[in-house]
């Protein structure tokens, strides 16, 4: 980048960048920004520091590469006993491998937490499949933020011919401050004190949890 420093007549000035030339220092003013009806023409914003923010494809699409988001799984079945609230683990987290995104490394131990720089509104997601010996007396599937609050609670549906609960959860949750995090939580309640099976596929991935930056 080059600088070209504008002085007015008296005390000031003002300094405009403008992109160079690449392997010279003349300035090339055809690549600066430029408007018509107050529409802003560029195909990249970046930090002052180079890191990309934001990219426009010629064909007008968006892609945010540093935008938190995250999809992880399981890779083992997972068992809660009857009356406990258990957090639900996931044992697949490494972006990139076995259909996992994890941009950031943000969620991590269990729990998606966000820093000073990633704080905002998030949707989430949750899917989960659970296998029980007894009927569903009371259990429910909820986010929870920073270990106290609930946040979108479900019930299960059952699946008909077996003893099969499936559990599908959204919500949208603002972490307005570094270290805020969301977890996902079993509240385990069955008849006749049995236990609940978080159940884990290897092909299918019947429990999956994610979410991402909305604003």
């Amino acid at each position: 980048m080059s600088t070209i420093r504008v002085s007015g007549d008296s005390s000031g000035y003002y300094d405009l960048t403008v992109p160079a030339a690449a392997g010279t220092n003349t300035i090339d003013l055809s690549k600066l920004p430029t408007t018509s009806a107050k529409t802003l023409a560029v195909d990249a914003i970046n930090h002052t520091d180079g890191t990309s923010a934001m990219t426009i494809s010629s064909a007008g699409v968006i892609s945010q590469p540093a935008l938190p988001c995250f999809h992880v799984t399981k890779n083992a079945d997972q068992s809660v006993s009857d009356a406990t609230i258990a957090v639900v683990t996931f044992e697949s987290v490494t972006d990139g491998s076995d259909r996992v995104i994890n941009k950031g490394g943000l969620f991590a131990n269990n729990k998606f937490t966000v820093t000073s720089t990633t704080t905002g509104v998030y949707y989430f997601y949750a899917t989960l499949l659970a296998e029980s010996s007894q009927n569903t007396s009371d259990s429910y599937l909820y986010f929870r933020k920073n270990g106290t609050d609930q946040h979108s609670m479900v019930y299960p549906t059952y699946n008909v011919g077996s003893y099969q609960w499936q559990f599908t959860l959204v919500g949208m949750i603002e972490l307005n401050t570094a270290s805020d995090y969301v977890e996902l939580i079993l509240d385990c309640d069955q008849a006749n004190s049995a236990a609940m099976n978080i159940n884990y596929h290897g092909n299918y991935h019947r429990t999956e949890f994610g979410g991402y930056k909305v604003r």
